[in-house]
């Protein structure tokens, strides 16, 4: 959870998904070969890699908040130092990297309500052992913490709803082996793929309350109240000490890694950093590079004009993108043909899936605005004037692809019904103008306005006044030409069907800021409409959307909230027949919460320079570059 390079994805069940970090998502060699690169790996260099322009991760320990799960802060910066116990993504496919996972294959017992996870034999670069406290450490802070979390999803009593980590009963570790107790069996396919892929061990160097004092969370009883006393003191340092960016790369508490890389510096104004392998590092697939540098820019042109100064010399970049402008159209079966930076020493990277689905979140605890995103008739209007397929053809020159559907299309891999197989979006002005009339609107200007107010059929809805204009605010990251190309577009397309969206521009980091549910207090004057990415399926690895759309879930911060979808979203969770999945894809697709965008091919228009292979990646936006290297 989760980015597209034309906006900021957050990370998956755990992604506010709002979810990677740089333009790009990270290469795995080991994965495929690139179009234009290859050969023998030598050890050794430095690539410099250019970040999207105003995006940069702010945020270091896993255990973030719901405004910072985006894939900048997740899969692409943190899981370089922190690996998950369950590490996903393999050759652009959904499924588990046995080999790159800290946890060995769950095992399940007492009539599927117990798990028990054995660790492998990893380090941290301090020393100690990865085991099983270090697990309990995780469980008992996403315990005692669990409002304070991007992975945790309220339970919904209406229904008997349990889900992390209030589903688990017990936890108690020994050796290397953790072993949980559930309150009920559910799934084994959900709870292996969105429940355990939620954990990232934490070392006891971290179990802190001050930069002196030793804490008690990682080995409290489970659910205790010594527990919830000693997690929330860690919390309160670790959380603070996890945004200052002064101190990422000095501190004695992030220098405790067990992955490929250490940070090696961190520039908390402009957001760069440098990253070096970490010596210490005890799982497969070592660094084959000496140091990794991602470089900001302010906007596209900027980075743009870095690349075509050349591939050499010590500001040259190594990865960066083409400008939107100078992008060719996409040719698959050549894909350097009309490459303009090909006689400047660099080369097309290969594009992928990512396992996302795009869209722009409108707020329906905003009391001003909210009444209308509420209505099923208003958002299928406003989805009625997207024109998806004209964004890719234009302004993406191919490099794109429809997004029909809750459950991702591409890669495949996930489960689909056939109606969501057979979803195709619809774009047409007139029917969005129509469907407005019908339902109490006068649409003889824009906005239109409310003439018939109420809960009956053909009238505008609850909450909606007579005389209320269909209008809202929509704000869209600056600094990317294709963003606000497409954020004219939208704007303009809407108000044929008497639809008025006011497009404001913004740095992804404030829109980051802004990205949290509405409190009861403050819900009057709340923001209206974000684009701020969407979704990338990670780590809510198998798609039921229990992270995404159910009430009260991190990621949901858009504040809405169906009975039923909870039902169905819930019965996902508890069954094994595939037929409750479907069941839930239908009922989200016909009663959508978001503005469905279309999705960008990863590695859109990425400059490589000749000699370097970064490979294919994973399709969760992982950075990678562990399995970057120079051909000899």
């Amino acid at each position: 959870m989760r980015m597209s390079r034309k906006t900021r994805v957050a990370a998956g069940a755990a992604a506010l998904a709002l979810g990677a970090a740089t333009v790009l998502a990270g290469c795995s060699a080991k994965s495929g070969s690139s179009s234009a690169s290859g050969g023998t790996p030598k050890q050794g260099g430095t690539v410099r890699v250019a970040e999207s322009a105003g995006t940069y991760p702010t945020a270091i320990w896993p255990f973030i908040s719901p405004n910072q799960y985006t894939t900048v802060d997740t899969s692409a910066f943190q899981y370089l130092f922190y690996r998950p116990l369950y590490f996903w993504g393999q050759n652009d496919k959904n499924q588990l990297d046995a080999d790159l996972s800290i946890g060995n294959t769950p095992v399940w017992s007492n009539g599927g309500k117990t798990v028990s996870i054995t660790l492998k034999d990893w380090k941290w670069s301090n020393g100690e052992s990865v085991d099983g406290q270090d697990v309990l450490f995780w469980l008992n802070m996403s315990k005692a913490m669990k409002a304070k979390s991007a992975y945790y999803t309220p339970p919904n009593t209406s229904i008997g709803a349990d889900y992390y980590p209030d589903n688990i009963l017990s936890a108690t570790a020994s050796g290397q082996t953790v072993t949980l107790n559930l309150d009920k069996a559910y799934s084994q396919t959900w709870f292996d793929d969105n429940q355990l892929s939620i954990i990232t061990p934490m070392p006891i160097a971290w179990d802190m309350t001050s930069a002196t004092a030793k804490g008690s969370c990682a080995t409290a009883t489970y659910g205790s109240a010594a527990a919830a006393t000693a997690c929330a003191a860690d919390y309160a340092y670790l959380s603070k000490e996890s945004t200052d960016g002064k101190t990422f790369a000095t501190s004695s508490l992030w220098s405790v890694v067990d992955g490929p890389w250490k940070l090696k510096s961190y520039n908390s104004t402009s957001g760069a950093y440098s990253i070096t392998p970490n010596a210490s590092y005890s799982g497969p697939q070592k660094p084959y590079l000496d140091e990794v540098d991602y470089v900001p820019f302010t906007s596209d042109t900027a980075e743009y004009a870095q690349l075509k100064a050349g591939s050499s010399g010590a500001a040259a970049l190594q990865v960066g993108y083409a400008d939107s402008a100078d992008l060719p159209k996409y040719n698959a079966s050549n894909l350097n043909a009309d490459n303009p930076l090909k006689n400047k020493g660099y080369y097309f990277a290969t594009p992928y899936y990512l396992d996302e689905i795009s869209y722009y979140q409108v707020n329906h605890a905003n009391t001003t605005v909210g009444p209308l995103f509420k209505q099923p008739y208003f958002l299928q209007a406003v989805q009625d004037t997207v024109d998806q397929q004209g964004m890719i053809t234009g302004f993406d020159k191919g490099w794109g692809y429809t997004n029909n559907s809750a459950t991702p299309s591409e890669p495949a891999g996930n489960p689909l019904s056939s109606a969501a197989k057979a979803l195709t979006p619809t774009f047409s002005t007139s029917k969005a103008k129509a469907l407005l009339q019908a339902n109490g609107w006068d649409v003889s200007t824009t906005p239109a306005t409310c003439t018939n107010p109420g809960t009956a059929s053909g009238q505008c809805g609850a909450g909606i006044t007579k005389g209320e204009a269909a209008s809202f605010t929509v704000d869209y990251p600056s600094g990317e030409g294709v963003v606000q190309q497409e954020a004219t577009l939208m704007a303009s397309d809407a108000a044929e069907a008497g639809i008025k969206i006011t497009m404001t521009g913004q740095t992804q980091n404030q829109i980051g800021n802004e990205s949290s549910a509405c409190s009861a207090s403050s819900a009057s004057g709340c923001w209206e409409g974000l684009l701020y990415g969407g979704w990338v399926f990670s780590p809510d690895y198998y798609p039921t959307g229990d992270a995404l759309w159910a009430t009260g879930t991190g990621a949901n911060i858009w504040g809405g909230s169906d009975s039923t979808l909870d039902k169905l979203i819930y019965q996902t969770t508890i069954s094994n027949n595939i037929s409750d999945m479907y069941a839930y894809e239908d009922y989200i697709d016909s009663h959508q919460q978001v503005v469905y965008l279309p999705n960008s091919l990863q590695q859109q228009g990425v400059e490589v320079v000749n000699g370097l292979n970064i490979g294919v990646s994973d399709p969760y936006q992982g950075t990678e570059p562990e399995y970057w290297y120079y051909s000899k």
